[in-house]
C-alpha cells in the first residue's frame, strides 16, 4: 500500500512539475517562422550576370574557343552597329522594317477583332471558324514563309503576310475570349437600362 501511495504521490508531483513547465513554456515567446522561403531581391544581380556573360563571350571569342562565324564577339557586333549608325543605313533598314510591322499589325488588328467578334456573337461563325483558328494557331508561322513567298511573291507582301498571320490568331483568340468573359450580370443590367 505504501508503494501505491508513494507512486501516486510521485505521479502527483511529476504532474505538478509538468503543468508548471507547460505554463512557463506557454508564456515564453516563440519567434515566427511561418514566412516560408522569403527571398530578398538583389537588384545588382541581374545586370551583373548579364555583364559576366558578355565578358565570358568576349573572352571565348578572343581566345578562339568560339568561332567568329558561329557567334561573333560582342565588340565586333558593337563596331558593326556603330558603323550602321554613322553611315545612316541603320535608319533606312529600321524604317523599312517598322513600315512592314505597322502595315501587318494594323491589318491584323482590324481582321482579328472582326473575326473574334464574329466568332463570339454568331453561332454560325463560332461553329465554322473556332475549329479552324484552334487548328492553325499552334502552327509555327515562320514555317509557312515559303508558302507566302509562292502565293504572294518575294517582295514586301510575303513579309507583311508573315507578320499578319503570326499576330492574327492571338488577336482573334484574345477578342473572343474577352467578349466571352464579360460578366453576364453586366449585360443584363445594360439590357434593363435599354442599352443595345
Amino acid at each position: 500500500m505504501s508503494d501505491t501511495t508513494m507512486s501516486g504521490a510521485a505521479m502527483s508531483e511529476t504532474s505538478d512539475k509538468t503543468s508548471s513547465a507547460d505554463t512557463n513554456s506557454a508564456v515564453r515567446p516563440v519567434p515566427f517562422r511561418g514566412g516560408g522561403f522569403v527571398y530578398k531581391t538583389i537588384h545588382a544581380a541581374g545586370p551583373l550576370v548579364f555583364f559576366v556573360l558578355i565578358a565570358i563571350w568576349e573572352i571565348g571569342c578572343r581566345m578562339g574557343w568560339i568561332s567568329p562565324f558561329v557567334l561573333p564577339a560582342p565588340s565586333e557586333a558593337w563596331a558593326t552597329f556603330m558603323d550602321l549608325v554613322h553611315s545612316g543605313l541603320l535608319w533606312k533598314h529600321l524604317s523599312t522594317s517598322l513600315g512592314r510591322l505597322i502595315v501587318g499589325w494594323t491589318a491584323d488588328t482590324a481582321l482579328g477583332i472582326v473575326a473574334g467578334l464574329a466568332i463570339d456573337l454568331s453561332s454560325v461563325a463560332r461553329s465554322g471558324l473556332q475549329p479552324l483558328v484552334s487548328a492553325l494557331f499552334p502552327v509555327p508561322k515562320i514555317a509557312l514563309l515559303p508558302l507566302f513567298v509562292i502565293w504572294v511573291g518575294i517582295d514586301e507582301g510575303s513579309k507583311v503576310a508573315t507578320i499578319l498571320f503570326g499576330t492574327f490568331f492571338p488577336t482573334v483568340i484574345s477578342t473572343y475570349s474577352g467578349v466571352d468573359n464579360i460578366d453576364r450580370t453586366l449585360i443584363r443590367m445594360g439590357q434593363s437600362f435599354g442599352l443595345s
